[in-house]
């Protein structure tokens, strides 16, 4: 199963919502999340990682079982950390495709 937070967020609002669209769900969401939420949504289902006060909001809005909400709070702390793990990598230089050894002919030496 190679799934990510921003397939998991998606699946559970059309799981608890279904056949509705981001903005059609102002009623249900908006005391959650505030004014404006479906742009916020939107952009965390494109791939944007939220704060994990976000979760929390999102564990009320759609009414998440605990089964549903560990699962989403897992994939959160594997990305966050695959993340930063890469950013960490590139700043510090270190590349993580391998890179091909070169070796250079050398002429053996008699004895």
């Amino acid at each position: 199963m190679n799934e990510n937070f921003k397939n998991k967020i998606r699946s559970l609002r059309e799981i608890h919502f279904p056949g509705r669209s981001t903005r059609s769900l102002d009623k249900e969401l908006e005391p959650h999340f505030g004014k404006h939420f479906y742009a916020y949504i939107s952009k965390i289902e494109a791939g944007a990682l939220p704060s994990i006060d976000f979760l929390k909001k999102v564990k009320n809005g759609y009414s998440l079982s605990t089964n549903e909400y560990e699962e989403l709070v897992q994939l959160y702390f594997k990305e966050r950390f695959e993340n930063e793990i890469i950013a960490g990598a590139q700043k510090s230089g270190i590349a993580f495709e391998p890179q091909p050894l070169l070796f250079r002919k050398t002429k053996k030496k008699k004895l």
